[in-house]
């Protein structure tokens, strides 16, 4: 009779566990263009220039100018990070799942796109909103987003509610797409030396200037 009892309370926990997290679509490009926000590589004459807004290639169209060219290839990788609704601090995000983009553009897949995958967001139900960031990094720059040297990311945004299992009817719900977020670029971030070495000038002027 304990060893049942046990077994259900165990099942019971496992079904609350799965209806307490939420799905979502990760692309940034869909078949009927009601969303497309490309990701662009460094501006080629100011490669630490960061640049976002949505382009005239976009859905929905916008007016901002990208110098670098749309990202492809296994080289670039997208990433979902993600939290309650209620966060404000990037830093609090979690990772939910990584991409790669398309290898080659057509009419099917833009270049700037990057492949769809499916996430699963712990913590935060179905038919509950998240807090969102995409983030984008060159991975010969570095192995992870944080130590990658030529990086972007899309800033804070919110969810339509998520996709699964509702906790409260135990229905399934549709899981929504990564929408209500626009395009930018990847760009260089200079190295710690390099602040030092930027650091060190300032002291030496101030101390110029003072002694002028």
């Amino acid at each position: 009779m304990k060893k049942t009892l046990l077994t259900i309370l165990i099942g019971m926990g496992l079904a609350a566990s799965a209806m307490a997290q939420g799905s979502i679509n990760f692309l940034n490009f869909n078949d009927t263009l009601t969303f497309e926000q490309l990701i662009y590589g460094p501006d080629p004459s100011n490669p630490a220039l960061k640049v976002s807004g949505s382009s005239a290639a976009d859905a929905p169209a916008g007016s901002t100018s990208y110098a670098g060219a749309p990202l492809q290839g296994s080289r670039y990788v997208a990433q979902l990070w993600a939290g309650p609704s209620t966060v404000t601090d990037p830093s609090l995000l979690t990772l939910v799942t990584s991409t790669t983009f398309y290898t080659a553009a057509g009419s099917a897949f833009p270049a700037g796109a990057f492949e769809q995958v499916n996430g699963i967001i712990a913590g935060v139900p179905a038919n509950s909103s998240a807090k969102l960031e995409v983030r984008v990094y060159d991975t010969q720059s570095g192995a992870t987003y944080t130590d990658a040297l030529i990086k972007g990311s899309s800033g804070l945004f919110t969810s339509a509610p998520l996709g699964g299992i509702d906790p409260v009817t135990g229905n399934p719900v549709f899981a929504p797409d990564t929408t209500g977020w626009v395009s930018f670029n990847v760009a260089a971030v200079p190295e710690p030396s390099t602040f030092a070495l930027a650091g060190l000038g300032a002291a030496a002027l101030l101390i110029f200037r003072r002694r002028k």
